[in-house]
């Protein structure tokens, strides 16, 4: 075959190709503009119909809840703290921390530290010495050798050193003794252990009333202002099996931030029959705002440029309402706004792509 043959069949392939990708372009392309012409054809453009959900409208009792967290403890007003008037040394402790016991239970045994009993010896020597200077001055009163003031000042300091002797006796500070419990309750804290060289008056253990606990809530700085004493307060154990609540009501807004937390502290009086473990880690609900509002799902209002839109529906079609929202909780909002009636439907479930006037299809909202 020669070099002209080869590039007469070489063009003609080349026109084959271009004749066949025109007419498939022809063919997608001329069918495509052709399917609106057909579906104008069938009757032109139908309304979109939104598929929404909704529940009527009405006034509701909304509160306003703030949650705090805290702990359980010992009111402090009624602490019974248990400590000796002299230096001494733990010889025994005797019950536990968080230990419920009854009237009259032995708590701790403590006996004077060695430094006391040296106190105490000196206080004895000086006692006798004291007594043997009396004795010698009245000899020499006797002799003519000393004088009545003589007499009279040895006698003044043999009744302070009897009365120092007493004093120290009166405290116990002769013999180890023990500490027992002057009514029922709970060992809230223990301070010491045994061996342990405790200073005069220092605190040994501290016991409380077994009803006589509150619950410490922490809560911010901004929300002191909205909570007072007298408040109710629904409390639950956090790391309880169940979650039972108990009443409470606040005793006392603290006027400082705790530098622990860094949270204002309120101290809130449980029901005296609530169950709460000291130290028990606690979740509290303050009432803090009640009344009633027209009240909806959260869902149901849509921000919208800086404003809060709500959908109702009327004849069938969507009614757009600009409203203003007041208290709110995890699930509900209070709406204010003009044209709100009782009863009507908003939608709370497909507002999102709606628009005013548009075509729904409702259905009641579980």
């Amino acid at each position: 075959m020669n070099r002209t043959r080869r590039k007469q069949i070489a063009f003609f392939a080349l026109l084959a190709l271009g004749a066949g990708a025109g007419i498939f372009y022809w063919q997608s392309h001329g069918s495509a503009a052709a399917a609106p012409a057909d579906a104008s054809a069938d009757g032109g453009d139908t309304d979109v119909v939104a598929e929404v959900k909704t529940i009527p409208l009405k006034r509701e009792q909304i509160e306003s809840v703030l949650v705090a967290y805290g702990i359980v403890m010992a009111a402090p007003s009624e602490t019974r703290t248990f400590s000796v008037p002299y230096e001494s040394r733990v010889k025994r402790i005797l019950v536990a921390g968080g230990q419920v016991i009854p009237a009259n239970t032995p708590l701790i045994e403590v006996e004077p530290s060695p430094d006391t009993l040296l106190q105490l010896d000196q206080a004895r020597n000086d006692r006798d010495a004291a007594k043997s200077t009396l004795l010698l001055v009245q000899q020499r009163l006797d002799l003519k050798l000393a004088t009545r003031s003589d007499q009279l000042q040895a006698q003044q300091q043999l009744d302070a050193a009897e009365l120092r002797v007493r004093s120290l006796e009166s405290r116990g500070m002769d013999n180890p003794q023990t500490l027992s419990a002057d009514a029922a309750g709970v060992v809230s804290d223990i301070a010491v252990q045994p061996g342990q060289i405790v200073p005069a008056g220092a605190p040994l253990l501290d016991t409380v009333g077994e009803n006589q606990i509150v619950v410490r809530l922490g809560i911010e700085t901004g929300d002191a202002g909205r909570v007072q004493e007298g408040q109710p307060v629904e409390l639950r154990s956090v790391n309880a099996a169940k979650t039972e609540t108990t009443p409470g009501k606040i005793r006392l807004v603290t006027s400082e931030v705790n530098p622990q937390t860094r949270l204002v502290d309120v101290y809130v009086t449980p029901d005296p029959a609530a169950q709460f473990f000291l130290n028990d880690y606690v979740q509290g609900k303050i009432v803090v705002t009640a009344h009633e509002a027209w009240v909806v799902p959260r869902a149901a209002v849509l921000p919208d440029e800086g404003n809060e839109t709500l959908y109702t529906v009327e004849a069938g079609h969507a009614v757009e309402h600009t409203v203003t929202l007041g208290v709110e909780n995890d699930q509900q909002v209070e709406v204010m706004g003009e044209n709100l009636q009782a009863g009507e439907p908003v939608i709370v479930v497909g507002n999102s792509q709606l628009e005013p006037g548009m075509t729904v299809h409702e259905s009641a909202h579980p």
